[in-house]
This record gives structure tokens, C-alpha cells and sequence, in this order.
């Protein structure tokens, strides 16, 4: 079987690290609102991916998260005047209602990232110990010049970088394109006791940790849409990189990185004629996503 590599930008044979235990992680969704098609198809995508593996192998575990710990769901508890929980749980319940309707079975482990603080620590502390990462002001954050591999998985050259980091360049970064690792929280914020004080992970954190505690490095497949591409995803290698993998070699924290592609046939390839996939879906009622007023 050939499976696109994102890092490579080619269809390559796949080879396991282990062919007894096949480990793939891929990115859920932020629990604030409906899931969008987006949302779906990188749950249809990877079930695929799943489903087939799982007919060539003994063993496959298959990781993907809930992101239930950030400033949309922070918004979306305020705009309503609600506990963050209640919001996180809704939706949470309702995502894996409705990717049961498009027949997507419930990943092996599916960790929130709330439950992993603690890893998320740690992996700063580390990030910090070794001079890849930073405390200024409360907040932590990775130092991009540290890691001279960033933009290897993107392609983009260092303006685009900048341009493309969806994070706010304040005053207190030693470069332009350093990411939040930590950041503080105020009393109406969710936060937890941390060496930098009160606050809350930065997105690319959590699933660097979650995916290291629930699959060990490295493992085979890292997935999720394709807009994770940049920044989330060249991030979450930097950071594992930096810390517990081999910092000069992407694939000591996975194998192969691929994201949602644009059809299934871009991705998959069979060697056996008689092997194929048949992916049945079914049309879910339209859900009116909540907007702010």
C-alpha cells in the first residue's frame, strides 16, 4: 500500500516501525460549536485509512483527540453565560453522534486535552531546559530560530511563516515567528497551576503531548486537515523534536505526516485489484452552527 506523505509531497510504500502494532494519531475537532464538513471528512478520511490497515494487519490503534481547552470554547462559555464543561460536553456528544450516522467508528482512545495538563507541563519544562523555549511576561513560548527544520513540512519560507502563524506579534518575542506554548489566564479564565504560573496550554501543546502519552514515539501516521498543515502541524514536530524525539529527524516523532486529502484516491493506492474500499455515507439533518451575536 502507498500513502501520501505531507513531508515528502509523494506517494511512498508503507512501511510500519512495527508490523505487529500499527499507531496512528489524528487531530479532532475544537469543541465549541456543530461539527462542519471539515470536520467530517477528516473522520471519514482516517476511519478509511483505519479500516484498511486494520485488514492488513494484527494489531492498529488509532488515537484522536477533542481539543476541550481553548479560546473559541472560552468565547462561546462567555457569549452564552455557561460553564465551559457544559459547552465542551455538548458538542463533544454531538460530534461522535453525528460521526456514528456517517458510519465512522469511535477511535481506539480519544483524549481530551483537558486530562493531559500535566504531560503539557512537562513538555514545556523540557522545551525550556533545553533552550528551545522561553518565559516572558506568563507567558512560554517555543523560540522558532532553535529548530532549523521549521517550515520543512510546510515549505514556507520565513515571511510566510510569519504572515501564515495565526498568533499575534507581541512585544515580548524574541522573534516573529515564536508560538505560545503557555499562557496566562485571568480569574474568569480556566487555568491550572503551573513553574509559570496560572494559565492554559497554547493548541499546538496539547496534541505534541497527548500523542506521545497515548502512542509512545515514534509512531507510524500523524493525520488531520489539511489547513493543520501550517501551523499546527509543523509545530507539533518542533516541539516533539525539540524534546523527546531526534531533533534533526522529523520521522523520530512520526513516521509519515498526511492530511485530509482531496480525494481518496490521491491517497490510497492498491497493489490487488480485488482490494477496494466502499464508503457509505448517509446525509445528516443541517445544524444551524451557533455565531456570536
Amino acid at each position: 500500500m502507498k500513502i501520501f506523505n505531507t513531508h515528502s509531497g509523494k506517494k511512498e510504500d508503507f512501511i510500519p516501525i512495527n508490523p505487529e502494532h500499527i499507531k496512528i494519531y489524528a487531530c479532532g475537532p475544537t469543541v465549541y460549536n456543530y461539527a462542519h464538513i471539515g470536520n467530517a471528512r477528516m473522520a471519514v478520511v482516517f476511519d478509511t485509512l483505519v479500516r484498511v490497515l486494520r485488514d492488513a494487519y494484527p494489531k492498529v490503534t488509532y488515537v484522536s483527540n477533542i481539543t476541550d481547552i481553548d479560546d473559541k470554547i472560552i468565547d462561546a462559555a462567555n457569549e452564552l453565560k455557561v460553564p465551559i464543561e457544559e459547552i465542551t460536553n455538548k458538542y463533544t456528544n454531538i460530534y461522535n453522534e453525528d460521526m456514528s450516522k456517517l458510519l465512522v467508528m469511535a477511535p481506539d482512545i480519544q483524549p481530551k486535552a483537558t486530562e493531559y495538563i500535566p504531560e503539557m507541563i512537562a513538555l514545556i519544562d523540557d522545551l525550556i531546559d533545553k533552550n528551545h523555549a522561553y518565559e516572558k511576561e506568563g507567558h512560554v513560548l517555543f523560540h522558532v530560530p532553535s529548530y532549523e527544520n521549521y517550515g520543512s513540512l510546510s515549505k514556507r519560507n520565513r515571511e510566510e511563516q510569519i504572515a501564515g502563524s495565526r498568533v499575534e506579534i507581541a512585544p515580548f518575542k524574541k522573534d516573529p515567528a515564536d508560538f505560545v506554548l503557555w499562557k496566562p489566564s485571568n480569574d474568569k479564565q480556566p487555568g491550572w497551576d503551573s513553574p509559570w504560573g496560572y494559565g492554559r496550554p497554547g493548541w499546538h501543546t496539547e496534541c505534541s503531548a497527548m500523542s506521545e502519552k497515548t502512542l509512545g514515539l515514534p509512531f507510524d501516521i500523524h493525520g488531520g486537515g489539511r489547513d493543520l498543515t501550517f501551523p499546527h502541524h509543523e509545530n507539533e514536530i518542533a516541539q516533539s523534536c525539540c524534546s523527546s524525539a531526534d531533533i534533526n529527524n522529523p520521522n523520530s516523532y512520526v513516521l509519515k505526516l498526511c492530511v485530509a486529502p482531496q480525494s481518496l484516491k490521491t491517497t490510497f493506492n492498491f497493489p490487488e485489484e480485488d482490494k477496494y474500499i466502499s464508503v457509505r455515507t448517509t446525509v445528516l439533518p443541517l445544524r444551524k452552527r451557533n455565531v456570536p451575536s
